[in-house]
């Protein structure tokens, strides 16, 4: 298999994690994204046993957050599940459903990982310069990282750092 880029899709950990390290230089985090009018939400979710992964993509009109446009796509799996690589498991999939989408999100909202990953490469970042999309992660557990102690009331939020950066926020929602 090969991505948008021509090259061949990884097979094996070692090889995963050489593009990982390869591309997350050409990662841009700064806040630059200019006008944004669809935001599109990812996801992904397996078949058949973890045999097919399904991917789902939602496409809202902002700031009223209408639903514009959806689709879904199936692959066959070809990776495994393994912490750190997420995005090899779930990327192709996720591809195919936005290569479906009539409209062209201006921000892509993703199941998972972004720059909080051990690597600083997890699935959104992958995901955003496979597009040239702009995406964020938004994961429901933490990879890495540690956190203060996050304020009870909605929509407070604390700074996620490793190593002395800060890799994220954690949010309250």
């Amino acid at each position: 298999m090969t991505h948008s880029r021509g090259e061949r899709w990884p097979r094996t950990v070692a090889e995963a994690r050489q593009v990982q390290e390869r591309l997350r230089d050409r990662l841009s985090c700064s806040d630059d994204l200019g006008p944004v009018r669809y935001v599109a939400g990812v996801d992904v979710g397996f078949e058949r046993g973890g045999e097919v992964t399904r991917a789902a993509v939602a496409v809202l009109e902002f700031p009223a957050l209408a639903l514009h446009e959806e689709a879904i796509a199936r692959r066959k799996t070809r990776f495994p599940y393994i912490p750190g690589y997420l995005s090899f498991r779930e990327v192709p999939a996720l591809l195919a459903a936005i290569a479906r989408l009539k409209t062209t999100p201006d921000l892509i909202l993703c199941d998972g990982q972004g720059y909080a990953h051990p690597r600083r490469f997890g699935l959104a970042c992958h995901l955003g310069l496979l597009t040239d999309i702009p995406t964020i992660g938004v994961a429901k557990s933490r990879l890495i990282g540690e956190h203060g102690d996050l304020p009870e009331e909605k929509g407070a939020w604390v700074p996620l750092t490793h190593k002395d950066e800060m890799i994220g926020a954690v949010l309250r929602t």
